[in-house]
């Protein structure tokens, strides 16, 4: 018996299992080709977008990874220390050929490329490599005191360094080392130093901030240090190099590690590295850059400086460490090349620079003399306060370098008419031997023009105005102010005007310090101070007799730190 199900047709119109299996072969190609669509779609917008940035729909360019080539071309000023290496690292930079942009680099000294960007200057690359981040500091800082508007600059995170060190023949290491030199034997004057210029060389400006720390910031400490090695200093590194290999007594050049390495391997005296045993100073090299850039420019800095952090072998051939401090295979062995130096902090080496530059700059002296009738006083059983004057007034001029120059002028009430000051020596290079002569001749003869009362704020007011008016760029003005008594002139100013005309007068770009020295228990002290306060300057008392010399003297050697000798 055949059973029949309920409800199943039997008729010759029901679907095969054939037609069925057609049927859903169709339904998934029909997905597949929705699928397919979509994704079709998908890829067309990702391609889009890939190929249009922006709001500006303007086509990107392809990455140097992609293309082979830089986004843009790159002009580079680098100091002749780093070129070689730079040219090194740029070679390997990925090229197709003639068709990509330009890598150039042209060589400058660090120091002419800051003093141009402090001058104003428009800057002539895209990246600056100089061999230490103070050079950009030095430029910006310059800038900032004289008023310029200058290009505003990005410097980066040191990419290689140099550590500073003193080079001496093995001799002299070996005695030196065996005592742990370093800038505590300088400060201490325990060995004859060169010094390279510090104004074109980096590593000397580092080791000025060196000694500055090794005397704990004294300022008085420091500036005698500085007029010290003054006559040891010389114009470049090789000539300091140079210098220590030829010296017949133990001394030392300081330079950096990689300038010695290229010294030495010409030179026919070797010379060996010193590595200070207190503070060890590296120079780090950064990449600077302009700050509003355009953005392909700063795309291809960063390939470029991602090239020169990956460059670490060229960086060792010619001498140089990497960012971290590690030592080139060139160096000889010694534990101490290993020691990691201290990277600087560039605005402080930057303000070293400075004081070195006001510390050993001509000075430009105006001596003005009080020559009233106290000073004839006895400041001795047989002596009298204008004798010990003249004696120590004949050792400051002779304290004083040959590019110095002076005036000498004198002070009493109404010396000409109403006038209280006179000119006796005019302004003169000491120099010119004659000169100097008639300026120690006329301080001995000083007891001859004394007479009268103390005629003190007008002359004051004469003497810096006219250092004013007479002003020559780069040099330091001084108004060495010597007086024992108090202010005597009831026709001329009195105090709070004098002080206010000495506030008008102020120009940080011009200006006039007064020093001031009071000889004896009978000046008026607080004027005194409160002068030199207005003028930037100092004030010094000699209570006894023989401090006239030694105020004297420390008051013409602290001409360039004022007001902050300490």
């Amino acid at each position: 018996m055949v059973r029949v199900q309920p409800n199943t047709p039997i008729n010759s119109d029901a679907p095969t299992r054939a037609a069925v299996r057609a049927a859903q072969r169709r339904r998934r190609s029909l997905l597949l080709l929705g699928v397919i669509l979509v994704l079709v779609v998908a890829i067309a917008v990702v391609l889009g977008i890939f190929l249009t940035r922006g709001t500006g729909g303007e086509p990107e360019q392809e990455p140097a990874s992609a293309s082979g080539c830089l986004p843009s071309s790159l002009r580079i000023t680098a100091d002749p220390a780093l070129a070689g290496a730079l040219e090194a690292i740029v070679a390997d930079l990925p090229s197709s050929g003639a068709d990509c942009p330009d890598v150039t680099i042209v060589e400058e000294e660090s120091s002419t490329t800051a003093a141009a960007l402090a001058a104003g200057s428009a800057p002539d690359f895209d990246v600056w490599v100089p061999d230490s981040a103070m050079w950009p500091a030095r430029a910006t800082g310059q800038a900032e005191l004289t008023g310029v508007d200058a290009t505003d600059l990005e410097v980066s995170a040191a990419v290689a360094s140099s550590p500073v060190v003193f080079a001496a023949t093995e001799a002299t290491a070996t005695a030196l080392e065996a005592a742990g030199a370093g800038f505590s034997s300088l400060a201490g004057r325990a060995v004859a130093t060169v010094l390279p210029d510090p104004t074109t060389v980096a590593a000397s400006s580092a080791a000025l901030l060196a000694l500055q720390s090794a005397v704990g910031g004294d300022a008085r400490a420091f500036t005698g240090l500085v007029l010290g090695l003054d006559t040891g200093v010389v114009p470049t590194a090789a000539e300091a190099l140079a210098a220590a290999s030829a010296a017949t007594t133990p001394t030392i050049a300081v330079t950096t590690e990689q300038e010695l390495l290229e010294y030495s391997a010409d030179a026919q005296t070797a010379l060996v590295p010193i590595y200070p045993a207190d503070l060890k100073p590296s120079l780090g090299v950064p990449l600077v850059t302009i700050a509003d850039a355009p953005a392909d420019t700063v795309e291809a800095v960063e390939v470029f400086a991602a090239a020169v952090a990956g460059g670490s072998g060229h960086l060792a051939e010619h001498g140089l460490r990497d960012a971290a401090g590690n030592a080139p295979d060139a160096l000889p062995d010694s534990a101490d090349a290993e020691v990691s130096p201290e990277p600087i902090d560039s605005a402080n080496q930057a303000e070293a620079l400075r004081t070195w530059q006001m510390l050993t700059a001509p000075s430009r002296m105006l001596s003005l003399n009080d020559v009233s009738g106290s000073m004839l006083q006895p400041a001795t059983a047989d002596t009298r306060r204008i004798d010990l004057f003249e004696q120590a007034a004949v050792r400051a001029v002779n304290s004083l370098s040959d590019d110095s120059s002076l005036a000498t002028w004198v002070f009493s009430s109404r010396r000409i008419g109403g006038q209280d000051w006179q000119e006796v020596v005019p302004f003169g290079p000491l120099g010119d031997p004659v000169h100097k002569q008639r300026t120690i001749d006329t301080a001995n003869g000083l007891d001859s023009l004394v007479g009268g009362g103390t005629g003190l704020y007008d002359s004051v007011l004469a003497a810096v105005q006219y250092m004013r008016d007479t002003y020559v760029p780069g040099q330091v003005h001084l108004v060495l102010l010597n007086t024992d008594g108090v202010n005597e002139d009831d026709e001329g100013l009195d105090l709070p005007e004098l002080l206010a005309q000495l506030e008008t007068l102020r120009d940080p770009a011009k200006p006039v310090a007064v020093i001031a020295i009071g000889y004896g228990p009978d000046t008026d002290q607080s004027a005194l101070e409160q002068i030199a306060a207005a003028t930037d300057g100092a004030a010094y008392q000699a209570l006894q007799p023989t401090d006239i010399g030694t105020v004297l003297i420390d008051a013409v050697t602290q001409r360039g730190c004022r007001p902050n000798c300490g």
